[in-house]
């Protein structure tokens, strides 16, 4: 149990760490690569980018944010939407596979 729990820490740092890493170098690739870098983030942060960038523009909008300090306000937001994702996803699999496993 304990091992599948790291495993799944280990996986979900990798995509996010990737996820981030591609978000804030999209810009600066190559206009060949830059669709394929933003893809990957948009995928490997997905839900909580999508959910994380409403919440931060409904709550910061009209304040005098810059838009590069809402970015990092939002990053925090987006990691806690996207543990609760994975680690929900996580406990959903255990709990089919306890069911669905011969009992012997």
């Amino acid at each position: 149990m304990k091992k599948a729990l790291a495993t799944w820490m280990v996986a979900f740092a990798f995509v996010q760490l990737t996820g981030l890493a591609c978000m804030w170098m999209w810009r600066y690739a190559p206009p060949a690569t830059s669709s394929f870098v933003w893809g990957t983030a948009l995928v490997a942060l997905f839900p909580g980018n999508m959910l994380s960038a409403i919440l931060i523009e409904k709550l910061f909008w009209t304040s005098r944010m810059s838009l590069p300090v809402m970015a990092v306000v939002e990053i925090p937001v987006l990691l806690s939407i996207n543990a609760l994702f994975w680690f929900g996803l996580a406990a959903a699999m255990r709990r089919l596979r306890r069911r669905h496993s011969p009992r012997g």
